[in-house]
């Protein structure tokens, strides 16, 4: 592919991405926390953004790696954020008393919910209602920063720029939301802006190997539908403390510290170099 081409196609894609993002984000800034119903389409726009461009600029050409890719990788794509977030909260349980509210409280969370009681049950239900309703929001960031935007970047600048530049881009996208205390609250934006970039840079490094070595975008969606899952229901639904945004999530540094551990071990072991196939 050409390289000027690709260059072009990049830059249009950022300008496309916060042209279309600039008043979705407005309008749940307006609103404060009542806005937060248009993040599944604030979601979609880096998506809609790639394609608008595949269909312009390569349409005869296989783009946004929308094959199903290596199956392994899917596997990987589960078992990491389990890894990164599980132990993050594990660590916060045992150091700071009274935390962990039981598996009552997750149990009373899904059941409010679905109307089961049964926790295997409900966990199994909200896991596949879960993975439904996120599949086309998290298909919408992921087809944009991992399906089009990340292969480009690395095969204009190689890896390691690639990766600090798209994950500056990703962190980039949600930093008015968290400045204006409309995502992820709980904690001071002098704290929670360093952690948040430092945590997303190291889980673009997750979400790039996935889809560089399954050759695939949808390990990354599965990913990142994971991170949620864990993250903001399971995870969330056990554990209490008023000062949780500090240690845990996407704001906190015990969660940060294990998500740079996971990126350090993919640099190190994963062979995460050559670039993806289409």
């Amino acid at each position: 592919m050409n390289m000027g081409k690709e260059r072009r196609v990049l830059a249009l894609y950022l300008i496309l991405v916060f042209a279309l993002s600039a008043p979705i984000e407005a309008a749940w800034i307006y609103r404060g926390q009542a806005g937060a119903g248009v993040a599944p389409l604030l979601m979609l726009v880096p998506a809609v953004s790639a394609v608008i461009l595949k269909l312009i600029f390569f349409r005869k050409q296989s783009l946004l790696g929308l094959g199903a890719g290596k199956p392994i990788y899917y596997l990987y794509a589960a078992a990491i954020p389990l890894a990164y977030i599980g132990l993050s909260y594990l660590l916060y349980w045992l150091f700071v008393p009274g935390t962990f509210a039981g598996t009552g409280a997750l149990v009373g969370s899904v059941s409010s919910a679905i109307k089961i009681r049964n926790l295997p049950a409900a966990m199994a239900l909200a896991f596949g209602l879960t993975i439904i309703a996120n599949i086309p929001v998290t298909f919408g960031e992921e087809a944009g920063w991992r399906g089009l935007m990340y292969p480009v970047m690395h095969r204009l600048w190689g890896r390691n720029r690639a990766l600090i530049i798209s994950g500056g881009v990703w962190a980039a996208w949600h930093l008015p939301l968290l400045i204006a205390g409309v995502y992820m609250p709980g904690a001071p934006v002098f704290y929670q802006i360093p952690m948040f970039i430092v945590q997303i840079l190291s889980l673009t490094v997750v979400a790039s190997w996935l889809r560089m070595k399954s050759g695939s975008v949808w390990p990354a969606v599965l990913w990142h539908i994971m991170h949620n899952f864990l993250d903001q229901l399971v995870f969330a639904a056990m554990t209490g403390g008023a000062g949780r945004a500090y240690f845990v999530s996407e704001t906190g540094f015990i969660t940060t510290l294990f998500a740079v551990l996971s990126a350090a071990l993919i640099l190190i072991f994963g062979k995460f170099g050559k670039a993806c196939a289409q």
